[in-house]
């Protein structure tokens, strides 16, 4: 019986898993073998992270990372070039944020290129604006605190801001905000104007008659949550992109395949390709998902069991200067000893 894996070997079995039976080539490409290297030394923390498996559903395949972390401890680091001058990041977040539910830090790593960027990094202080100013400071860009914040001030009310991205090393890259839209997507999908009342609101340029209409076709297929996205540039203008992340919902493996075939899935990303942001590998996107338990050895000797879950949880509609861009499908992957 082995012992309970690693977190970097844990990582390793649910890379292979999702490009088992020939997806590897067709939704991952040549990128698979970088990111299982590259996200190896990023497998820290007190638990599993959580992790994102992201590939684009047209065009040339490709496999990004983004690992969020809910527990860690001071001096805990991530050895990988990638990460420095992460390590006051990770010791304040340690410090003050780690017993507060719901709130998370972490990395995404680009890896389609041979050339690995700077990870960039992630915090969501959901309704907890006051720590936005210590985050942004403890990165070494405490500029980008009063992006977030002025942002925020400016959103409508049903349209709160919860998380944000920042590509570190990038000259010029914007502050990535995002949140997530409840009932008022309703009012997105019944109303013209609605959106453009939003957009014009809150001073985004971006977009014409038609990106509108694709917005709320695209709306219409979501039966559960939606996550919005814009980009802030450092003299507080938004850019010109817009995105939608259309969660699918799905809470249990055996409930995927329903989903792929008629169900959230299967509207969201059959209106994708309608629409020419995605071709049919998003069906293989369905078929890489799965669940697995093993008995293990524990420390003390006695038996445990450790289980691997990988799960389809959205795909991401984007669109720059009004013109839709290729989708993307996120997977969650996570790997733990069960109670």
């Amino acid at each position: 019986m082995m012992k309970v894996p690693s977190y970097p070997d844990s990582f390793e079995v649910l890379c292979l898993q999702a490009a088992d039976d020939g997806r590897g080539d067709v939704l991952f490409g040549e990128s698979l073998a970088r990111a299982r290297k590259v996200a190896r030394p990023f497998m820290i923390g007190e638990e599993f992270p959580s992790v994102y498996l992201e590939f684009p559903l047209i065009g040339k395949p490709f496999l990004d990372v983004t690992l969020l972390y809910g527990k860690l401890k001071p001096g805990m680091r991530v050895e990988s070039e990638a990460a420095e001058g992460t390590g006051e990041m990770i010791d304040w977040f340690a410090g003050a944020c780690s017993d507060i539910g719901g709130i998370c830090c972490g990395f995404e790593l680009d890896v389609k290129d041979p050339a690995l960027p700077r990870a960039a990094v992630h915090f969501q202080p959901r309704g907890r604006l006051e720590l936005v100013e210590p985050f942004c400071a403890a990165i070494g860009e405490p500029e980008r605190a009063k992006l977030y914040l002025d942002m925020a001030a400016r959103m409508p009310d049903e349209w709160q801001l919860s998380f944000f991205g920042l590509f570190r090393g990038r000259p010029g890259s914007p502050l990535r905000v995002c949140g997530y839209l409840g009932e008022v997507k309703q009012a997105c999908v019944e109303d013209p104007a609605y959106l453009a009342g939003v957009f014009d609101q809150i001073g985004f340029k971006a977009y014409d008659d038609v990106m509108l209409a694709q917005v709320r076709e695209i709306m219409a297929t979501a039966s559960g949550a939606i996550d919005f996205q814009f980009d802030v540039y450092d003299d507080g203008h938004l850019g010109d992109t817009f995105a939608l992340d259309i969660q699918f919902g799905i809470e249990q493996p055996a409930a995927v395949f329903a989903s792929f075939t008629d169900g959230p899935a299967a509207r969201a990303m059959g209106k994708l390709e309608e629409l020419g942001a995605a071709d049919g590998r998003w069906k293989l996107g369905g078929d890489a998902a799965f669940a697995r338990s093993m008995n293990v050895e524990l420390e003390d000797g006695s038996t445990g069991r450790y289980a691997f879950t990988l799960m389809p949880q959205w795909v991401k509609a984007r669109w720059t200067a009004g013109a839709l861009q290729p989708s993307k499908l996120y997977h969650f992957a996570n790997a733990c000893l069960l109670e």
